[in-house]
């Protein structure tokens, strides 16, 4: 131990749940279906909860005696590795250990993990233990839950990139396994391979680019040894730059970006916690985590050696940005749109890492810090808001599944449809009353997605806009990532406010949506806690979080007002014309384009007798006002070929499986046929070969000692014959 404090405990941070996993495996098979597991315990809910309280705590602990700067701490050695140089004769000894590193990026992303952990965690008592499918088979969740947690948080803690990979790695089969968690539905089964293998590829790149990084820094993945400016100095840029390309890959195979997207809608098919854990507290941000640490090596390598690996990162976000966006269109799956919103908005973070690294990588120093800020901030505030917008589906998910079971069971002998999609929004409509809480964490959550002035991700997604245009003024290849960010920003304003239309606003679509209300206890913390989170943004934003982010070992901090101010005038009164006008168009297509196209097709007033809050009412209000005077008609766009490919998902799905069928079915058939015809014939001909042999020799065995002694007789006589030849 390091003597220095909490961070001596740090380590219980993703220890606790990992220890806790098998406890709740093993009392579960124990006590599965009694009457105390399932009323006092949850089924294992409230061990994870206070095992998720406890890391919780002890990361707010963390938090505040690390505020300010970098600590690292030794746990204690892994094992030791020996091995002998041929050329020197050398024995050289290399020591794997584990710790941990914290500095300004680790402490944010441990408090988004270990805070949306235990919220999703709170949420998850409500949803799964009231859900009868899920009845004797809840320990199974909160124990992968736990696993998947220390996963990630022990990755966050991590001080080398080999114990990064080891955590990643969990991860990514716990997703297998929570994916996959009603295993007996052919869709989830086939969902969580598809997640697993998509995945797997990223990863194998990541493998090879870590395998290339231990032979660049002598047998060293610690961040202490490959961070050192001498070390980065001694090695070769043109094998760096190709290091980390690997090791993108595997981080774009992780955050579902192009051309590794296709896992995450399919992924839906997990608990609605499990979409929650994954796309906004957890899998997804490793990407990001993964490419956020790289930006030592972009900063302490010769200026313009690095900037063609920036501007592909930036390139891949723009054009995630844009093509998930497209699809959200049209998406009816109420958590389909959030998936494809995520895949959005990460792909903003990594069009801002990228212009962070190009920065720092040509001596932009300052803007550089501001980028990466921006970026980060970005990822803290979508993780908030995604977070509670995927618990609020699944809030309307869960109480569309109770409204129809009542009225499937209790109205006077009318047939119902036992195939009911509870999760399709044309079932939806007219919520905004029956379920307030929701509806307005909902609408909170969205404004934060779409950048409403003052709300949540306003305050990062305009930092990303301007820092990528900056890049694009200094090299005119980034015109095209940023072109593409700034047209995502209104599209991420028609996809969210129509999501939240055709949910809340409007007149019940079916009799289902009549019956919904809030009823189910828990549910509603989680969403109240993240709401006035998403509204607070505003307190980190005044606390220089851009700033301090952006540099990841010194702080900030001079005032919240002063803070405020500086952001204000950076986003409303810039100094910069260009940005300044930047800056409002971003916001007219985000705040007043997007929104009004979809007010005006899915915008609606509420069924007779029903009121929703007084801050929701003005929206359903405006909405029906446009779409009742508006004569916008998008029937002509409706019936397009773009249409149909965007519900086709842009064939990227049936692209994928033909070159299945073509490449790997026929490279399975070829090593088919090399197995049969040469290794089994190889093997055939060996073991015919040695039959005939033996058969020969059998001949030979007569069992007469006549015949015998008469070949003895002629072995010594050849022998004899032998050895005079040789003697003369």
């Amino acid at each position: 131990m390091s003597g220095s404090g909490i961070i001596d405990y740090a380590v219980l941070i993703p220890l606790l749940p990992l220890i806790a996993f098998p406890v709740i495996l093993f009392l579960g098979k124990m006590f599965n279906g009694t009457p105390g597991w399932v009323k006092n315990t949850k089924e294992g809910g409230m061990i994870a909860l206070v095992t998720m309280g406890a890391s919780l705590i002890i990361t707010l602990l963390v938090i505040k005696e690390h505020l300010h700067h970098v600590g690292t701490l030794n746990i204690f050695t892994w094992f030791e590795s020996s091995w002998w140089n041929a050329d020197t004769g050398a024995i050289t000894t290399k020591t794997f250990g584990i710790g941990i590193h914290i500095d300004h990026l680790t402490i944010m992303l441990l408090f988004v993990a270990a805070f949306l952990c235990f919220l999703i965690n709170v949420f998850s008592i409500g949803y799964m233990n009231t859900d009868p499918i899920n009845d004797n088979r809840n320990h199974r969740f909160y124990a992968e839950f736990l696993l998947f947690c220390s996963g990630m948080l022990g990755m966050v803690l991590a001080d080398s990139f080999l114990w990064l990979f080891i955590f990643w790695e969990i991860m990514g089969l716990c997703s297998y396994l929570l994916i996959g968690f009603y295993y007996e539905r052919p869709s989830a089964a086939y969902a969580a391979k598809k997640a697993f293998l998509t995945t797997r590829v990223g990863d194998v790149f990541l493998i090879i680019g870590l395998a290339m990084m231990w032979n660049l820094f002598d047998g060293h993945l610690d961040f202490a040894y490959v961070f050192d400016a001498t070390n980065i100095a001694a090695v070769d840029t043109g094998e760096l730059q190709l290091t980390l390309g690997m090791m993108f890959i595997g981080a774009v195979g992780k955050s579902a970006q192009f051309p590794l997207h296709v896992w995450l809608p399919d992924a839906m098919e997990g608990p609605t916690p499990v979409s929650a854990l994954i796309h906004a507290a957890t899998m997804v941000n490793a990407g990001l985590y993964l490419v956020a640490r790289m930006f030592p090596f972009f900063s302490l390598t010769d200026i313009g050696t690095m900037s063609t690996l920036a501007i592909i990162i930036a390139c891949i976000g723009g054009i995630t940005a844009v093509m998930a966006a497209l699809i959200a269109f049209v998406q009816m799956d109420l958590k389909k749109v959030l998936a494809y919103s995520t895949m959005s908005q990460l792909a903003y973070i990594f069009t801002g890492l990228g212009s962070a690294l190009w920065l720092a990588n040509n001596g932009y120093t300052e803007l550089a810090a501001f980028a990466m800020g921006a970026s980060l901030f970005h990822l803290f505030n979508h993780a908030m808001a995604k977070g509670m917008l995927f618990m609020a589906s699944g809030s309307v998910i869960h109480e569309m599944h109770h409204a129809h079971h009542e009225v499937h069971h209790h109205d006077d002998g009318e047939h119902h449809d036992d195939h009911f999609d509870a999760q399709s929004m044309e079932n939806m409509g007219g919520l905004a009353s029956r379920m307030p809480i929701t509806a307005t964490a909902m609408f909170v959550g969205s404004m934060s997605i779409i950048g409403i002035p003052f709300i949540g991700g306003f305050w990062s997604k305009e930092g990303i806009i301007s820092s990528a245009w900056q890049v694009a003024l200094k090299e005119p290849i980034f015109i095209f990532p940023a072109l593409l960010v700034l047209i995502g920003a209104g599209m991420t304003g028609f996809y969210m406010s129509r999501m939240w239309l055709m949910t809340f606003a409007g007149k019940p679509k079916t009799k289902v949506a009549e019956k919904v209300h809030e009823q189910t206890a828990w549910i509603p913390i989680p969403l109240v806690t993240l709401t006035a989170v998403t509204l607070g943004a505003f307190i980190f934003a005044g606390m220089h979080a851009n700033k301090w982010l952006g540099n990841f070992d010194s702080g900030h901090y001079s005032g919240f007002f002063h803070g405020i101010g500086d952001e204000l005038h950076h986003v409303f009164l810039n100094d910069d014309p260009f940005l300044l006008l930047l800056t409002y168009v971003a916001i007219g297509l985000s705040l007043i384009l997007g929104p009004y196209f979809a007010m005006a097709l899915y915008g609606g007033r509420l069924d007779e007798g029903q009121k929703a809050k007084p801050w929701l009412q003005w929206v359903v209000n405006i909405s029906d006002n446009i779409r009742r005077n508006s004569k916008f008609d998008n029937s002509a766009w409706a019936n397009t070929g773009l249409a149909r490919a965007l519900h086709k998902r842009l064939y990227f799905d049936d692209l994928y499986d033909a070159a299945m069928l073509k490449i790997v079915v026929t490279a399975a058939r070829i090593a088919a046929l090399f197995d049969t015809k040469v290794i089994d014939g190889v093997i055939k001909v060996i073991e015919s070969t040695s039959q005939e042999a033996s058969l020969k020799v059998r001949r030979l065995t007569t069992g007469s000692a006549r015949d015998y002694i008469m070949m003895a007789a002629l072995g010594t006589l050849v022998l004899f014959l032998l050895l005079w030849g040789v003697a003369e």
